[in-house]
């Protein structure tokens, strides 16, 4: 059989990955003598091997029968007899494969070893267990491709087609909005790509003898296709369903406070939802419609029930459906309605058949989304209590609806007396609406805090006869103002210790606009966050303070605005609230107004900033980084992002996850809004005589100075501070003009003549007549020397040559190359104008940046180099350029991952065949 079959050992993926990926294994083999077997191209059922496939695969010969009797690494008997290895199986007949032919090799030391080609291989029945997929089970992209390459006996079939969307890509560089359109025109790739595949004869022959085969062929197709398709495919989506995300965000971030009671989920079902969480939110990550929907089933799985014999229950459709409300409302995902359309119109392979398990979980989906979108649900019932509670348990619901009906009643029977005018009594008449009752009672317990306030010692001595002789306290109450009355130094002690005993005691019974619960409400919170409008200005009138915090470090403000109350809110700003205050995450109002799409209140914030002439900080950032027009892009709220950017949002400010507003942008719709800006890139510095005398003092001018918010980096420290101002005036219409494309534009406001720095100008430069000859052409042969620093960076530290680099603008940075702009700097993320032309595929860039002293092996604070930005990109001609350079492959990045571990990680097979043959060039060429 050595003639019949034709096969280069060294390029068989099981071999190299051997040799590559267990080298110490590989190595212990050599110096043994043991036996390599390597099943044939297209015999294996999968690309993914782990340490036991080895194993099985490693003949140990025995000391009394070597030639003949060995056995595996997995202690599994095999003889050969005529180039037939049969392996002893503990059940069953005996496997057999034959030897296909026998190759020697030797190391560089010149140790022999013995590679056999075999037919097929010695472990097919070895169990899979949930993680390892047969060809049987598709279950992700890697299942997929495996399918397609090991029955088609090679990457033909990827190859072809990739080169069929390639080509559409190239047909339609901008795909159609419409969905009907879009899925025609997806329609028909698909099926070009299924023909394509159905050519591979191999494939045909077994798709003719297998439904089954065919329809796991159709469904790897439609998969893979996918997986190429998907950022242009998913982009054009978002846009088409622009409208119904952003309703739905809009829906949902206003329910974000909905706990597990208010949707009557039952409680043996508290424990698996947040796993089941933790598991939809992965649906983002997933390129394609059948590893989304297997995410769906997992979360669904995650919440059924496990009884006594680890058996699976299933629940019945009225017990999972109100856990996949709350699941699809505390999943964060913007883009619900989008991967709703994507699941549904975009599944070729499965037409003809709406009664599967597919079609159930995505009709559930769907259910779910037009549940929310109908509005039926409306929110906890009590909002300004789910911020802190967190214990769920039966006895705590069951005395808050004992509370809350005991109150209901009171209410109902307006029967106002000392002992019912609690604070929680009060609160609950705020959110009833019950103005008068409201203001009477907080207004006489004003007069009687004042009372207290001027005659403290008496007032003391009578609250206590009073508490000690109400008869009308139960005991519990009665009992508690005894072990009061016991705790003080003596009945009229007026020390801090025992004010604030007395003083505790009083704020149970006689509550004012001052007082706050257990989480730090005032009265004014809640009537801002319920939205009584006519009780918040009852209580500003009385003096309520408007700035009070809560234990979340929220004012009034905070809550109006998140809740969309625009009267309220107007009413707290024109009481001069803090327009600016952060909470405990950094979030101001803007913020929350933004994040819950509430353009009535955003425009509320913005036009009361205007006319009342305050600095609202439209750029200002949370916690995380997020400004008000990260959350508008991110949750799709075009009119909102509009709003921000005429009014001098920034998009390109970057969070800490490196993140700008273009980044969350998931539709057109929204790019269109953030590239139409003409942003800033600078706030406003309020510069003091101190800070300009910090300025002038004697310190290196390497130093970086922090003035505000804006590093100043080797500036004169002569100059005055308003120079640093307008050279980031300049810095900003520069970037601006290269993010257009107008080289001359960025060459005028950087001061460089455009003409005499043209590679035909440059060029055409001669000698001078004389050393100090001015004529026109001597002055244009002079190289001018700009007055504004080339390097000079804007807040994020982006010089020209970045966003020139990012473009792919080569002329430009050749111009700015040749007036000595840093080739390596760096901006805030540490990335270097290489590292940007990588992860944009500039090719032509890369390549000048590299020929002009860049180092190809700087790595950002992430720990990448440009090629593992291209590699994680799928970049490929950024990829060969960079590789052309002699990179250097060991380096990993900060997830310990080199770049063909990123290539291998994100199932980029152009790039990992690059890389591994610049390798194995590499190794020959030593």
């Amino acid at each position: 059989m050595e003639g019949a079959y034709d096969e280069i050992i060294s390029d068989n993926p099981f071999f190299m990955e051997l040799r590559n990926e267990y080298t110490n294994l590989f190595q212990h083999c050599i110096t043994q003598s043991w036996i390599i077997c390597v099943p044939r191209i297209g015999s294996l059922n999968t690309r993914v091997f782990t340490i036991e496939d080895f194993g099985a695969h490693i003949l140990v010969p025995s000391e009394e029968l070597p030639e003949t009797h060995y056995s595996t690494l997995t202690e599994k008997q095999v003889t050969v007899n005529n180039k037939v290895i049969t392996l002893e199986l503990t059940k069953g007949l005996p496997l057999q494969s034959h030897i296909l032919f026998e190759e020697t090799f030797y190391t560089e030391d010149l140790i022999k070893y013995k590679v056999w080609c075999i037919e097929s291989s010695l472990e097919p029945t070895a169990t899979t267990s949930d993680n390892v997929v047969t060809k049987d089970c598709l279950i992700s992209i890697n299942d997929c491709i495996d399918l397609l390459w090991t029955q088609a006996a090679g990457r033909q079939v990827l190859d072809q087609i990739e080169l069929n969307v390639q080509i559409f890509l190239k047909k339609h560089p901008t795909l159609p909005i419409a969905i009907g359109t879009l899925k025609e025109a997806i329609s028909e790739l698909y099926t070009q790509c299924l023909q394509t595949t159905l050519q591979n004869r191999r494939l045909r022959e077994k798709s003719k003898a297998s439904k089954h085969i065919l329809d796991n062929i159709k469904l790897a197709v439609e998969s893979y296709m996918q997986h190429l398709l998907f950022d242009t495919l998913f982009k054009s989506i978002c846009t088409s369903c622009a409208y119904e995300d952003s309703h739905l965000n809009k829906k949902i971030r206003n329910m974000s406070d909905i706990q597990l009671r208010d949707l009557e989920i039952k409680k043996e079902l508290y424990h698996a939802v947040p796993k089941a969480k933790q598991i939809l939110s992965k649906i983002d990550s997933y390129n394609t419609s059948l590893e989304k929907i297997l995410c769906l089933k997992q979360a669904l799985n995650a919440v059924n029930k496990i009884d006594n014999s680890n058996n699976v229950v299933l629940l019945t459709a009225d017990d999972l459906l109100p856990v996949f409300v709350f699941l699809l409302i505390k999943s964060g995902l913007p883009t619900w309605y989008s991967q709703l359309t994507f699941m549904k119109e975009f599944r070729f392979s499965s037409v003809g058949r709406d009664g599967d398990e597919s079609s159930f979980l995505i009709t559930t989906l769907e259910a779910v989304i037009e549940h929310i979108q109908s509005g039926a649900l409306a929110g906890p019932p009590d909002p300004e209590s789910y911020y802190y509670e967190s214990n769920l348990t039966e006895e705590n619901l069951q005395e808050n609806k004992q509370r809350k009906s005991s109150l209901t009643e009171s209410i109902a029977t307006s029967e106002t007396n000392c002992r019912e005018e609690t604070l929680e009594y009060v609160f609950e008449l705020i959110k009833a609406n019950h103005t008068e009752q409201v203001q009477d009672i907080l207004e006489r317990n004003q007069k009687h805090l004042k009372s207290i306030q001027q005659n403290e010692k008496s007032i003391l001595k009578i609250a206590l006869e009073e508490t000690l002789n109400n008869n009308d306290l139960d005991d519990e109450d009665s009992n508690s103002d005894t072990e009061i009355y016991q705790k003080l130094c003596h009945p009229l002690c007026n020390c801090k210790k025992c004010w604030f005993k007395i003083s505790k005691n009083l704020l149970k019974t006689s509550p004012t606009i001052s007082s706050r619960d257990s989480h730090g409400l005032t009265p004014l919170h809640v009537a801002c966050i319920h939205g009584k409008a006519a009780i918040v200005e009852i209580l500003l009138d009385m003096g309520a303070d408007v700035n009070a915090t809560d234990l979340n470090e929220c004012i009034p403000l905070h809550y109006a605005a998140s809740r969309g109350h625009q009267n309220a809110l107007l009413l707290l700003l024109h009481s001069g609230a803090n327009i600016n205050y952060p909470n405990v995450d950094k979030n101001t109002p803007l913020h929350l107004a933004v994040n819950n799409g509430h353009l009535n209140c955003v425009k509320a914030l913005i036009y009361f900033a205007e006319h009342g002439r305050k600095k609202m900080r439209i750029n200002c950032v949370n916690e995380v980084g997020n400004t008000p027009l990260h959350l508008a892009s991110k949750w799709g709220y075009e009119g909102i992002a509009r709003l921000l950017i005429e009014n001098g949002a920034e998009p390109t400010l970057l969070n800490k996850n490196n993140k700008s507003a273009f980044d969350y942008a998931h539709n057109l719709r929204i790019l269109h809004v953030l590239k139409s800006s003409t942003p800033t890139l600078f706030e406003y510095i309020h510069i003091t005589s101190t800070d300009i005398k910090k300025l002038n003092c004697k310190t290196d001018n390497s130093e970086v100075f922090k003035l505000g918010k804006i590093n100043f980096k080797n500036i004169d420290i002569s100059n005055n501070a308003s120079k640093a101002v307008e050279n980031l005036k300049r810095i900003d219409r520069v970037l601006q003009a290269i993010t257009y494309g107008d080289t001359k534009l960025a060459c005028f406001y950087l001061n460089i003549d455009y003409e005499t720095n043209t590679e035909n100008s440059l060029a055409s430069k001669g000698p001078l007549c004389h050393p100090l000859c001015e004529c026109q052409f001597c002055k244009k042969s002079q190289p001018q020397i700009p007055d504004f620093d080339i390097n000079f960076a804007d807040t994020n530290g982006f010089t020209a040559l970045h966003y020139a680099a990012r473009f792919g603008m080569d002329d430009l940075c050749k111009i700015l190359l040749n007036n000595k702009a840093n080739v390596n700097c760096v901006n805030k993320k540490g990335q270097t104008p290489l590292h940007l032309a990588a992860i944009y595929n500039k090719t032509n860039v890369i390549g000048l940046l590299l020929d002009n002293g860049a180092n190809i092996n700087s790595i950002d604070s992430a720990g990448s180099t440009a090629l593992h930005n291209s590699s994680d990109m799928g970049n490929i001609g950024a990829t060969k350029v960079l590789l052309n350079y002699n990179p250097d492959l060991s380096l990993l990045d900060g997830t310990e991952k080199s770049a063909l571990d990123v290539a291998k990680k994100k199932v980029h097979l152009t790039i990992i065949d690059l890389i591994e043959k610049y390798v194995s060039k590499l190794d020959k060429n030593k």
